[in-house]
């Protein structure tokens, strides 16, 4: 068969849904030898990996919403029949309006605009409302990232139980506990400008990722006279300037790293934290988790959505806005080193659960079984 990829969100600046699309690339071949693969991306990126057939897709100066929509229903259908793809596979929600002899995958990540709707403007869930219904029923098959997600997409959206499957993810192998040399950490503390000790929170800066809520747990950790910074790892997301100015009067023990320059840099930062803490209102999956455990760092997190299926006996879970619960879980972890050492080997060994073998195989047997 020939099976399309769409790669154009290789170009966004969104982390977790690069990082998903580039394994998926990275992985397919150690996998799937029997099918022919087609990569759909941008001319200016890199199309280095012989295993694949690259399709380059140019550059617009329309904004990116319309041209890509344009190029979706306009350009793809023409390119799937003169390349003869069997299967189009997009890591994101949307599919041609036309449904030609091809059969569609696709992978939808959460049901965040209906579960959590108070984080998302009116416009932007009338505009997923439209066009999902429709990729869901153009769909052969559907993806989602965890059994949380795959639950919330039957109960908000008109699929059959028997067109989704849910494929844990997994992290990519450069996230594992490091001795990093005294000289080293000297330089990525000074390159970032952060203290010795501290707590990191990776992900979006967003309203739904609880920051009030690290703001709280930072000032009755300080009001116990306990002094560590936190660190927030992310660009900019929907309802940050809510919280900005709560955050500059913090801004002693409140550091915000909104650009971080490479993998290792970030691998680094985990491998330096003392304590991960992600107190979450929802995640599909909730990849940092993961990357903190598989770096060896005691996770303190909330306990919803898909994140008792990732963090699991490895983490400490409570509910998102029992802030108590979770100043109280930080400070014994700071305080009693047996506890921590526990808690570091619990990662480590949730951690080990997920790997890129579940998700590429099951997801080239989906293929195979749509022939």
């Amino acid at each position: 068969m020939n099976i399309g990829i769409d790669a154009r969100l290789l170009s966004t600046k969104v982390r977790g849904i690069y990082k998903y699309v580039a394994k998926i690339i990275e992985f397919v071949p150690r996998f799937d030898n029997e099918n022919n693969y087609f990569v759909f991306q941008y001319e200016d990126l890199p199309a280095d990996n012989a295993f694949y057939n690259y399709i380059k897709i140019p550059r617009s100066k329309l904004p990116r919403q319309l041209y890509e929509h344009f190029w979706l229903n306009f350009k793809l259908p023409g390119l799937i029949k003169k390349n003869s793809i069997d299967i189009f596979f997009t890591p994101y929600m949307f599919v041609p309006f036309y449904k030609g002899k091809w059969k569609n995958v696709i992978v939808i990540h959460d049901a965040l605009t209906k579960v959590c709707k108070e984080y998302f403007s009116f416009h932007y869930r009338k505009y997923l409302d439209l066009l999902v219904p429709a990729s869901i029923r153009r769909s052969d098959a559907i993806i989602t990232i965890s059994k949380s997600a795959l639950n919330d997409i039957i109960n908000y959206y008109p699929v059959s139980p028997d067109k989704i499957r849910y494929l844990h993810h997994w992290t990519d192998e450069i996230f594992r506990p490091a001795e990093i040399p005294e000289n080293e950490k000297n330089k990525i503390l000074k390159k970032y400008n952060i203290p010795a000790q501290y707590i990191l929170f990776v992900s979006v800066l967003e309203e739904r990722k609880n920051l009030r809520g690290i703001l709280k747990v930072s000032d009755m950790l300080t009001s116990q006279s306990i002094d560590i910074k936190f660190v927030l790892v992310g660009r900019e997301g929907f309802g940050f300037n809510k919280i900005r100015n709560e955050i500059q009067l913090r801004k002693e023990r409140i550091i915000v790293l909104q650009n971080v320059d490479s993998d290792s840099d970030l691998v680094a930062l985990y491998n330096l934290a003392r304590i991960f803490f992600f107190p979450t209102h929802y995640e599909g999956f909730g990849l940092p988790p993961l990357e903190a455990m598989k770096c060896g760092v005691p996770v303190v997190t909330s306990n919803n959505s898909s994140l008792p299926e990732v963090v699991g006996k490895g983490g400490i879970m409570g509910d998102a806005d029992d802030y108590e619960f979770f100043a109280n879980s930080i400070k014994k972890l700071l305080e009693d080193e047996k506890f921590y050492g526990l808690m570091k080997n619990k990662a480590i060994e949730q951690a080990k659960k997920f790997n890129p073998n579940d998700h590429i195989l099951n997801l080239t047997k989906i293929f195979n079984s749509l022939k």
